[in-house]
């Protein structure tokens, strides 16, 4: 059995259908899918329905709630975050459901999304979107920073942490500080390389194997 991460594919189904193709998925495999699955990009639809028909075909997919997924379901309940949400690109989510209003949204893609994880523990692997607070009593009860924070290395405690290793995206990183991470099996490794993004060191889908630490590029 293999284990694969991937982070933050950010409405681009076309890299992340290029990915499981590269690491030749199986169904004897394990994919975690660490958030922002939705947003910015032009067919977060297309992902989500990707996702629908590996699970369908009987793939071992477990998926984390990020920020964007948490914003569109607050996004039912406040205009506010609605209005935060489209300035985040809710509004490239809604034109993949051809629509402009989140009520159009089929409930099946609504009740999906509500049922993703907010962190996942694999092995020696701690998984979560953006950080993980651990210098409180219960790590795992701060939503917000496991969804929003920017520094996570601010609330690393190695005392807490020991051996394992947090695998997060949520703030992009240049390619080689990814792969420098991931080569130092560092306490903390983001995976994020900004699928939206169009510069320079950034702009792939890094998907990795953590039963090996290699990692894969589209």
């Amino acid at each position: 059995m293999r284990v694969f991460a991937v982070t933050d594919i950010h409405g681009n189904d076309e890299l992340f259908r290029k990915a499981l193709k590269k690491v030749k998925l199986k169904k004897s495999d394990k994919l975690f899918i660490l958030g922002d699955i939705i947003d910015r990009g032009k067919d977060s639809k297309g992902v989500l329905d990707t996702i629908f028909l590996l699970i369908e075909n009987g793939f071992d997919i477990k998926i984390i709630k990020g920020n964007h997924e948490q914003m569109f379901l607050d996004s039912f309940k406040d205009s506010n975050t609605f209005n935060q949400w489209m300035l985040n690109g809710g509004d490239k989510t809604l034109l993949s459901f051809l629509t402009n209003s989140i009520e159009k949204v089929p409930q099946k893609y609504i009740d999906f999304i509500d049922s993703f994880e907010n962190y996942i523990i694999f092995e020696n692997f701690i998984l979560v979107h953006a950080a993980l607070n651990m210098n409180i009593e219960n790590p795992f009860s701060d939503l917000y920073t496991m969804q929003w924070e920017r520094n996570p290395e601010n609330f690393l405690n190695k005392d807490w942490l020991k051996d394992r290793i947090i695998i997060h995206g949520h703030t992009p990183k240049p390619i080689g500080e990814i792969k420098d991470l991931i080569q130092k099996k560092s306490s903390l490794v983001c995976i994020d390389n900004g699928t939206y993004l169009n510069r320079e060191g950034y702009g792939k889908l890094v998907i990795v194997e953590l039963t090996n630490f290699k990692i894969d590029l589209v």
